[in-house]
């Protein structure tokens, strides 16, 4: 797990002044796929990728069967982090894909992937969710390392929990 910490932790570093918006999107796909990827191996398998593209509301099975196919026409079984950034660029992918991605979006004000729990709250409240004690302890337990900031990775790896695509 000191792995994908530590990688989290160096995909978040900015390199001075505004990110480019290719670079906090990108930051952005690469803690989906790292959210899916719980063993660390680098790679999703074909079942996961799926899982995780109809997850983000890519569309129905035949959709995500075309792009697999699209990105990864050797069929090897496995789908790299560069094939699933490949994935992500094709047309209508990344805005068919975007629901989870657009709401942490309005917590991360930097754009650096982490949001803290306070703007986290809020945005809940302004979203018009009534924001419990419930929440509020959900949102403390993805702070994983107790920075006062949920990253998005953790964001989305609880989603996937939640709605049983993670076991």
């Amino acid at each position: 797990d000191s792995k994908c910490t530590s990688d989290k932790d160096e995909a978040y570093q900015k390199k001075g002044g505004e990110p480019n918006p290719d670079d906090y999107e990108k930051l952005y796909f690469k803690a989906e796929f790292t959210a899916m990827d719980k063993e660390n191996r680098g790679k999703l398998t074909t079942s996961e990728f799926v899982k995780l593209m109809m997850f983000l509301g890519y569309g129905e099975r035949w959709k995500v069967d075309e792009l697999l196919k699209a990105v990864n026409p050797e069929g090897d079984g496995y789908i790299t982090i560069d094939e699933f950034y490949s994935a992500m660029k094709r047309p209508g992918v990344t805005e068919g894909t975007s629901r989870l991605r657009d709401i942490f979006f309005k917590f991360d004000d930097n754009k650096d992937g982490r949001a803290t729990k306070e703007q986290i709250l809020q945005g809940f409240a302004d979203m018009g969710i009534e924001v419990d004690d419930e929440i509020k302890e959900k949102i403390n337990k993805l702070d994983t390392n107790n920075d006062g900031k949920v990253a998005y990775q953790d964001f989305v790896q609880s989603q996937l929990l939640t709605k049983g695509v993670l076991k």
